[in-house]
């Protein structure tokens, strides 16, 4: 890997590396800290750089990617692709109590500020789209009914009903455009508190702008789903949240409407990929977030449209 780091440049030539997990590593060089990423499309990683750029310059709180010596934002070696960006100092989301209101309120205000930006980048059409809906509709929903054991696939029967009765025809009106695609919280960097940086735009497309506002709630509800009384919290997580992306820009009607059913579309999807990859346990845990989900249908509905609903 030293051979691979010194394209950025001589300072890395003794760089302590360190890995984080699959294809991701720490890397130290004299006083200074970066993380190295493998990728896999030099087009990907042109465009990231370009909008990453692009962000930068309207300050949203995002980390660059860094040329190489060869004037490129990565490197090749042994077949692969590697991008590098400095290392944001602060605290991951995934380390902090995120069913605290304050820290809802400001996720959702980021998130907000970065659609309005996200929907004024003037070279989003060289980005890929998203259809979620489709995803779910061919590979997912077909994996995961043939997964499920009979009583199961009764206890999803009105999930699956309402997908189809109330989710089809807003779905087609939701406003699109690029979105982040991976908006968790171990993709959000806070420091005293204020967020500092968000991270990983390689997965950026466009898309339903309410995937970004959904993904995050799935996301915390995953991580303290085990815990009942975190899991009642979350209640109130998912209305600040809402309330702080309110604050900067206000959401469609007709995201009200699918709000909930798009975050049903993603725990199928958490499912059908888990299931494609041999993972049954994580599988059967996605599985019991949508049923739980289900059982509390009717209270996150009002309590989802009267906070968008305003």
């Amino acid at each position: 890997m030293q051979e691979l780091l010194k394209q950025w440049g001589p300072e890395f030539e003794n760089a302590q590396i360190t890995s984080l997990r699959g294809g991701i590593w720490r890397v130290t060089a004299g006083e200074r800290e970066f993380v190295l990423k493998h990728s896999t499309n030099r087009t990907r990683v042109w465009e990231e750089y370009d909008l990453m750029r692009w962000l930068a310059s309207h300050n949203q709180p995002v980390s660059q990617l860094l040329y190489t010596t060869e004037g490129a934002p990565w490197a090749e070696y042994q077949g692969g692709i590697y991008v590098l960006y400095p290392y944001v100092a602060g605290t991951g989301g995934d380390e902090l109590e995120m069913l605290e209101g304050e820290f809802a309120f400001k996720i959702g205000a980021a998130l907000a500020r970065l659609h309005l930006d996200l929907a004024d980048y003037p070279a989003a059409e060289n980005f890929p789209s998203f259809d979620l809906f489709q995803e779910v509709s061919f590979f997912a929903w077909p994996t995961v009914r043939g997964y499920l054991a009979p009583r199961f696939r009764h206890a999803l029967r009105d999930t699956e009903e309402g997908i189809s009765r109330k989710l089809v025809n807003p779905y087609q009106s939701l406003p699109r455009q690029l979105i982040h695609r991976d908006f968790h919280p171990g993709n959000l960097v806070f420091r005293g508190g204020e967020l500092e940086a968000i991270l990983d735009f390689d997965r950026v497309r466009v898309g339903v702008r309410v995937f970004d506002l959904c993904y995050m709630c799935t996301a915390v509800l995953t991580g303290c789903f085990e815990n009942v009384q975190l899991r009642e919290d979350w209640y109130t997580f998912v209305q600040r949240l809402i309330e702080g992306y309110q604050s900067v820009q206000p959401l469609a009607h007709s995201e009200a409407i699918s709000f909930l059913y798009i975050i049903y579309l993603i725990q199928i999807l958490f499912i059908g990929y888990h299931l494609d990859t041999g993972n049954t346990d994580l599988a059967d845990f996605n599985l019991a977030v949508l049923l739980w989900l289900e059982e509390q249908h009717e209270f996150l509905e009002a309590t989802i449209e009267k906070s968008i609903v305003r």
